[in-house]
């Protein structure tokens, strides 16, 4: 399969991340994911944040840090009109409760295979954004304050769980993700093909583990979504993931509870 690195960056459009879908055409493998800088403001925030937001993400591609090429698709096909329907609601400016219903008449596992790597795409950026500040040093441990440590556990390096640093757990994470978002027997991208029957499940535990890194990024690296001017991007992409996630019952209510209050006060 013939890889290719295809970062679309543009201004004046939301911030909406990784295009994914089903192909229609018989040998079509390949994917493709557009990236736009932020323009959603905060009150009172200054264009001159946006622009800093925007560099620091430019800077982010730049190193090829956090991103890897991704298969690509043609217009027109399943998902892409997927895709494309679920994008023109939240640009269209509805309530994001609104957003993440199923739409009549389509399947509930290619809503969710959509949204999984849109979300994976777009939460892969925001922590790459500030990636250089969350270091062995700074986060020795993956964790959401005093009293939440993530632990490690894999089917390969590490069998048991494991405690490792923020970064070394961030980037198992990633690849971990990319594995499966890339494997044809989890994630199918070929029509007539069935998704596993464990489908869902394996969405539950990515999910889960990706709301792990809003967790680390809010109660860590704060200081540094304001400092870019990025807070009310973070915000809504955590909203749309919260509400999605709730939506279909894909997260258990106990691992949410670090971030409870403060879901509270921006999730009305």
């Amino acid at each position: 399969m013939k890889r290719r690195n295809l970062f679309a960056l543009e201004t004046g459009v939301p911030p909406w991340g990784l295009l994914w879908v089903r192909s229609r055409r018989v040998g079509m493998d390949e994917m493709t994911f557009h990236i736009w800088y932020p323009q959603v403001r905060a009150p009172g925030q200054q264009p001159q944040a946006q622009l800093a937001m925007a560099l620091c993400l430019k800077q982010v591609f730049a190193k090829d840090k956090t991103f890897r090429p991704r298969k690509r698709f043609e217009p027109g096909t399943q998902r892409f009109e997927l895709y494309k329907k679920a994008q023109a609601s939240l640009k269209s400016g509805l309530d994001l409760r609104s957003v993440v219903r199923l739409p009549p008449g389509e399947n509930i596992d290619d809503w969710i295979a959509v949204h999984v790597v849109d979300f994976f795409n777009r939460i892969n950026l925001i922590y790459g954004t500030m990636a250089e500040r969350c270091s062995e040093t700074s986060c020795p441990v993956m964790a959401g304050g005093p009293r939440y440590e993530y632990r490690w556990q894999d089917e390969r390096q590490y069998r048991r769980p494991a405690k490792l640093s923020a970064p070394r757990y961030m980037a198992l994470l990633m690849d971990w993700i990319e594995g499966l978002i890339n494997d044809e027997e989890v994630f199918p991208t070929r029509v007539g093909v069935p998704f596993p029957k464990n489908f869902q499940q394996v969405c539950t535990k990515i999910l889960t583990r990706l709301f792990r890194v809003f967790v680390h990024v809010y109660i860590h690296h704060f200081d540094s979504i304001l400092s870019m001017g990025a807070e009310a991007h973070v915000n809504t992409c955590y909203k749309h993931f919260y509400y999605f996630i709730r939506e279909f019952s894909l997260v258990d209510q106990r691992e949410l509870e670090p971030l409870r209050e403060m879901t509270e006060r921006i999730c009305h």
